[in-house]
């Protein structure tokens, strides 16, 4: 099984930040994954309901999802092992936390059976703001914190999750 480690980490690209109408800057990603970020882009125009919704089998995925955001004190930070995450912001303003270096622990760690694990030993967390049409790409090992408000309370998000397994990478 793999394990989280720091070299782990592609630290050259440990994320990858843009907007779905300005593909043409996204040359830093693998071919295979901008034709997913596409493909799900081209369902998603007409509104899909939430939940799972197939890719390529187990080996890429995409969820639909509805929430809100909260303040960072509620928010818990995440990493996962096999599957790469493309966040994509659909409506609302969402705030992530991310640290380009790997947990100093894990709190909880359910990759064997959830392909995640929680921890609050994060190092040198950083902020990014992301507002409809934008979408963020962590790689796995990458920890990040989603689902953080922007301010206040929060707001209602949409978004869509794309998970790609590892694997295709390799």
């Amino acid at each position: 099984m793999w394990r989280l480690r720091a070299s782990s980490i592609n630290k050259e690209t440990p994320m990858f930040i843009g907007h779905i109408t300005q593909r043409q800057f996204c040359a830093a990603l693998s071919p295979q994954l901008q034709q997913l970020i596409d493909e799900v882009l081209e369902r998603v125009a007409t509104p899909l309901p939430t939940g799972k919704h197939e890719l390529q089998g187990e080996s890429a995925f995409f969820l639909v999802m509805e929430d809100h955001t909260q303040p960072l004190a509620l928010r818990r930070s995440e990493c996962h092992a096999r599957y790469l995450d493309v966040q994509i912001l659909l409506q609302g303003r969402e705030r992530f936390g991310y640290s380009l270096a790997p947990f100093n622990g894990l709190d909880e760690d359910l990759l064997a059976t959830r392909d995640v694990a929680f921890s609050a030993q994060l190092v040198e967390e950083r902020f990014v703001d992301l507002a409809a049409g934008d979408f963020i790409v962590f790689y796995p090992g990458q920890p990040h914190r989603p689902l953080i408000a922007v301010e206040g309370e929060g707001e209602p998000v949409r978004k869509v999750v794309i998970k790609v397994d590892r694997a295709l990478f390799e």
